[in-house]
């Protein structure tokens, strides 16, 4: 065999050492890419552990690349489906205290800026509690403590600017002077003695007249006409405090309106020792006791 060209073999060599070139180029493009799809993959997992399922969509966007790893596509892939249905969204809406709507509103949640105009649109929200701040371009910002919940879209944020807080007072309005109510004249305590005597008048009265009309009966249906001149005295008695008794409730009771009608229209205080007066029955005798 005839031995090399030298100009040959010089071609040879540079071409063997352009390929080796080259596929060394195209390796060192190449790992990168990988590692970065294996980064993802591994921050993805983490993030929506802890609920940062913005972030995660990012990441698991990157490895879901059809130039990353086979294997990292296969998971990535349904991971981002599973993210973008849990993740949860807001539609902010913004009026002023008139209730005319406002556009001009920075929204910031938790201090990070979301959106810098109001535009209609839904917006991402990581779920769990946040703070919502609205800053109008006119105007003082409003802070809202918001639960956002896993899987919650398009959920409406309706905040009023403008509005006067809680704890502000209302400014007073001026009121119609009000006539002062007439004085009710009031009721002299002989009034209620009088009263009180009559409606006990009235008691002894229903009392006496029962027990008088039923020792009647017994007496007619046991000894009538021959019955003890004691028994008939005893019921003569009951009869009479009976009628003691109504004529004593009769006249207290009319005694007691008069005094009403024709009391004083100024009030006067009660006096002390106030008159109090009260029937009695004891044995064959009946009468109206009283205090002075």
């Amino acid at each position: 065999m005839n031995p090399p060209c030298p100009a040959r073999a010089r071609l040879a060599l540079s071409l063997a050492a352009a390929a080796a070139l080259s596929l060394t180029g195209a390796r060192a493009d190449a790992a990168p890419h990988k590692q970065a799809c294996a980064d993802a993959y591994e921050r993805a997992q983490g993030l929506r552990h802890d609920g940062r399922l913005i972030e995660a969509r990012a990441a698991l966007v990157v490895c879901s690349q059809p130039t990353c790893p086979a294997a990292a596509v296969a998971d990535c892939g349904p991971w981002l489906a599973e993210v973008e249905q849990s993740l949860p969204s807001v539609v902010v809406a913004a009026r002023d205290a008139h209730g005319r709507e406002r556009l001009d509103v920075r929204v910031l949640v938790d201090g990070r800026p979301l959106a810098a105009a109001l535009d209609g649109k839904a917006l991402p929200v990581d779920p769990g509690p946040h703070t919502f701040r609205f800053e109008p371009a006119t105007g003082p910002a409003v802070e809202e403590r918001v639960l956002i919940r896993e899987g919650e879209k398009n959920r409406l944020l309706t905040v009023t600017l403008g509005a006067p807080s809680a704890g502000a007072p209302a400014s007073p309005r001026p009121l119609a002077p009000r006539a002062a109510p007439p004085a009710e004249p009031s009721v002299p305590g002989l009034v209620w003695a009088s009263g009180a005597v009559g409606v006990a008048g009235l008691a002894v009265f229903a009392v006496a007249g029962a027990l008088s009309l039923s020792a009647e009966a017994d007496l007619r249906a046991t000894c009538a006409p021959r019955c003890a001149e004691g028994e008939v005295r005893a019921i003569r008695v009951q009869h009479a405090i009976a009628d003691v008794g109504l004529g004593v409730g009769v006249v207290a009771l009319g005694a007691a309106g008069w005094l009403y009608m024709t009391r004083p229209a100024a009030a006067q205080p009660p006096k002390a020792g106030a008159t109090a007066l009260w029937p009695f029955i004891a044995g064959n005798a009946a009468g109206v006791a009283g205090a002075f």
